[in-house]
C-alpha cells in the first residue's frame, strides 16, 4: 500500500476541503478566492480599486478584493461557536506596513445595543465601544477564536454629504488626510483586533444596485436593494465605523429601513453592534460549504 493514501480524503458534496493532503495546507484565503465570480453560486465577486495616491492603501497599485454580495451568498462560518458571516477576502495591513490577503468576518447577530462613545465624540481611537470590543468582549471569546484574530489597520475616514456611492465612500474611508473625511484632529486609522463594519462594507454587500447611492434619499439610495443585501438581516439600527466629518459627535448608522444615516450624539443613542474582525492569514477552512445549514469551519 502507499503511505500517501493515509492522508487522502473521500470526496463529499458538502465539504470544500476535498482531495489530498495538499488541500489541507492551503489557507482559507486560497480556498475562498477559488470561488470568485460566483463559482458554485458562492456569491463571491472580485472588485478592483484603481491605484490612488491619496489613499492609505493602494496608493501605488490597484487593490483587488473578493466580496460576498447578494441576498443569500454562501458565506456562513462558525467562529467562537457562533454563526458569523464572511465579508470577503481583503488586502490587509497588519499595522506594520505588511499587507497580505486576509478573511474578514462579521457576527451574524448583534451583541446588544450600545453607545458608540460615552465621551460623545466620533474619534474611534477614544471610543468606549472600541475599548469594550478589544478588552471585555475579546477576552470573553473562546481561546481558539482569540488565537485566530490578527491585528489589522482599520481606516477611519467618513463623509460630509449625501449622494455618495459605495465606491466614493470606500475612498473616503481610506483617505490620508482632509477635512472632508476627518473631524479636526481625528486620526486617519487605528490598529487593533476588533471593530465594526464600514459603511462601504454594507454598500458592497448588495447586488444589482450599482446606480444607487449608499447615502442618499428615498428615491436614490440602496434601501431599494434591501432584498439583495445579505447584511440587511438584523433590521435594526446598527452602528457603522465611519464618522460624519462635519460634526464631532455624528456617526453613521444603518437604520431598520436600510437607510444609511449619520446620527448625532454618539453617547445618547444606543444601537446594535456586530463585531467585525480580520482572521490571521494562516487560518484554514477545514470543512463546510458556507450555507446556513452547513457553515464553514475554521482551524489553524
Amino acid at each position: 500500500y502507499s503511505s500517501y493514501a493515509l492522508f487522502s480524503f473521500t470526496k463529499t458534496s458538502n465539504n470544500v476541503i476535498e482531495g489530498t493532503v495538499r488541500e489541507l495546507k492551503k489557507s482559507g484565503v486560497d480556498t475562498l478566492i477559488k470561488l470568485t465570480d460566483n463559482t458554485n453560486d458562492s456569491g463571491l465577486y472580485t472588485i478592483t480599486h484603481a491605484a490612488d495616491s491619496t489613499l492609505q492603501i493602494g496608493a501605488n497599485e490597484s487593490i483587488t478584493e473578493y466580496r460576498y454580495r447578494g441576498a443569500s451568498p454562501k458565506n456562513y462560518v462558525t467562529f467562537n461557536n457562533e454563526t458569523w458571516r464572511i465579508l470577503g477576502v481583503f488586502p490587509t495591513d497588519d499595522g506594520t506596513g505588511n499587507i497580505e490577503n486576509r478573511i474578514k468576518i462579521v457576527r451574524n447577530e448583534s451583541i446588544g445595543n450600545k453607545a458608540w462613545n460615552s465621551n460623545n465624540t466620533n474619534n474611534w481611537t477614544e471610543a468606549t465601544l472600541k475599548k469594550e470590543l478589544n478588552e471585555t468582549y475579546l477576552n470573553g471569546l473562546a481561546g481558539e477564536a482569540q488565537s485566530m484574530i490578527g491585528y489589522a489597520k482599520y481606516y477611519l475616514g467618513g463623509a460630509t454629504r449625501s449622494n455618495i456611492t459605495k465606491d466614493v465612500m470606500y475612498s473616503n474611508e481610506r483617505q490620508i488626510s482632509g477635512n472632508m473625511y476627518y473631524v479636526g484632529t481625528n486620526p486617519n486609522s487605528w490598529v487593533g483586533n476588533i471593530a465594526i463594519m464600514y459603511v462601504s462594507d454594507y454598500g458592497y454587500a448588495s447586488s444589482n444596485c450599482e446606480n444607487k447611492f449608499i447615502i442618499g434619499n428615498a428615491t436614490t439610495d440602496i434601501r431599494a436593494c434591501n432584498d439583495t443585501n445579505w447584511l440587511y438581516n438584523i433590521k435594526e439600527k446598527e452602528w457603522m465605523l465611519d464618522q460624519n466629518s462635519s460634526y464631532n459627535s455624528f456617526v453613521y448608522n444603518v437604520l431598520a429601513t436600510g437607510t444609511m444615516f449619520s446620527i448625532d450624539d454618539a453617547n445618547k443613542y444606543k444601537s446594535a453592534v456586530r463585531p467585525t474582525l480580520y482572521l490571521k492569514s494562516n487560518v484554514k477552512i477545514t470543512g463546510g460549504s458556507g450555507t446556513s445549514t452547513n457553515p464553514y469551519t475554521l482551524g489553524l
